[in-house]
């Protein structure tokens, strides 16, 4: 009810009113209905579009201190909501700047908050993402495994967003950050570092993350004599190590589900030997 209100009526009531219903609006962030959680959230936004996000902003931002997860969550949520309604401009100094609290809960608040942030506002990503850039950089140099697990669901939110818009350059200076992760233990972490993988699969093709799986130059395998040596030049995908091996070819075959087609051109040549013959001189022809 108070979210319709500042929604269609936000002038009937003060701005330091409003104010005083957010800070009640924190407590029903607890609350055990996850419908009342939502609708908390979304009357956020409804207040920060009736009396400007950064007073909102500063109370949430506050919020981030607290130690319930849940309290949290909520808040990084109601955080994204308030980015979305009000422009993300107005949003992402104040979430910045938060960062630098040398707090673990707080900087995880902000990291999960642009994750949801990037998730809402999809294609308008492109404005923020040199941006934010240097953040990411830091929270996936850090040593906390949730940092670098939030910074890969963030970055995979943002590539999915910015497909086809020109960002590559910044993407792939991102991908020299992510894939440092590739051996990894934590299950959390895995699959987010396996999703950002895949959203940079859309965003810079599958080409690209297919030269991180293989990581060889190709001018390497043109003067390769034999399948053996062809082998050895691949150090993930035949790697002696098991663990090695396995965690390269997860990575392949999923794009390969992804984007099957799109590798064919990019695959490649294996020099023929005595018994075989692998090149396909028919797709050297030029029509």
């Amino acid at each position: 009810m108070v979210g319709r209100i500042a929604d269609r009526g936000p002038e009937y009531v003060s701005a330091r009113e409003w104010m005083r219903i957010c800070f009640e609006l924190l407590e029903l962030l607890k609350a055990h209905k996850k419908a009342i959680r939502r609708a908390a959230v979304n009357t956020f936004g409804y207040i920060a579009k009736a009396i400007g996000p950064h007073d909102v902003l500063a109370t949430l931002l506050n919020n981030l201190k607290v130690q319930e997860r849940q309290n949290r969550v909520c808040t990084t949520v109601a955080i994204a909501i308030v980015a979305e309604t009000c422009s993300p401009f107005t949003v992402l100094p104040g979430l910045m700047n938060e960062y630098r609290v040398p707090e673990l809960n707080v900087q995880n608040g902000v990291l999960k908050s642009l994750s949801f942030l990037f998730e809402y506002i999809g294609e308008m990503g492109k404005d923020y993402i040199y941006a934010v850039t240097p953040l990411f950089e830091d929270a996936l140099m850090d040593r906390d495994l949730v940092h670098r697990q939030t910074s890969c669901a963030a970055i995979k939110h943002m590539a999915l967003g910015v497909h086809g818009f020109g960002c590559e350059d910044a993407l792939i200076h991102l991908m020299n950050f992510v894939w440092p992760n590739v051996f990894e233990t934590s299950p959390h972490l895995v699959q987010a570092f396996m999703d950002a993988v895949d959203g940079m699969r859309v965003s810079l093709g599958p080409a690209r993350v297919l030269s991180y799986v293989l990581q060889v130059s190709i001018l390497i395998v043109r003067y390769l004599k034999t399948m053996t040596d062809f082998e050895s030049v691949f150090q993930g995908l035949f790697h002696p190590a098991r663990k090695v091996r396995d965690v390269y070819w997860k990575i392949y075959n999923t794009t390969y589900i992804g984007s099957e087609d799109s590798l064919v051109a990019f695959h490649p040549r294996i020099p023929n030997d005595a018994k075989n013959t692998y090149s396909r001189y028919e797709l050297d022809y030029v029509l």
